[in-house]
């Protein structure tokens, strides 16, 4: 077994928030998928009680994942799909509760409309907003559509953004 790690490789892996010590990274280990189920865990089956089947509903075998970091510490994760209409589908959006407050959300989910706009051009996103946020991603550039409806016990709200 090769232990040796080439630190540019790994530096390369690595998307840096401007301006901030926070970094994002694709997932692409089993450990670090363990880690953004962990994370997951926390937010919404601990502290919003969503049932873990729910949760964890194999969706994620179609998902792109990141985890953000800070001071190499993973704090958050976000997601997306791409529809087969070619929406793109952002979710899965939590951060550890030590480390909310500050901002880091926010900066998670401007990161990947970056992200989005860059490897993918003009795109719609839709997300399935948890109803008690809409107001904070109207400040994100998020619309309302539709009636609220509950997924896994909680009243959400679809809201889209053209990126």
């Amino acid at each position: 077994m090769n232990t040796n790690h080439n630190p540019n490789q790994i530096k390369r892996t690595l998307f840096e928030i401007e301006g901030t010590d926070l970094r994002m990274k694709m997932v692409t280990t089993a450990f670090e998928g363990m880690t953004v189920s962990y994370i997951r865990f926390k937010v919404f089956v601990d502290e919003q009680h969503v049932p873990i089947d729910d949760e964890m509903d194999g969706s994620d075998a179609v998902a792109v994942s990141f985890l953000m970091f800070q001071n190499n510490i993973p704090i958050g994760t976000i997601r997306y799909i791409k529809g087969s209409d070619g929406v793109i589908h952002p979710g899965r959006i939590a951060v550890l509760q030590a480390y909310r407050r500050k901002g880091y959300g926010t900066k998670m989910i401007r990161w990947l409309h970056a992200y989005l706009k860059t490897i993918l051009g003009e795109v719609k996103c839709e997300i399935h907003a948890q109803l008690y946020l809409k107001t904070y991603y109207e400040k994100l550039g998020y619309q309302a559509k539709g009636d609220v409806f509950q997924e896994a016990g909680i009243d959400h709200l679809t809201m889209i953004k053209a990126l």
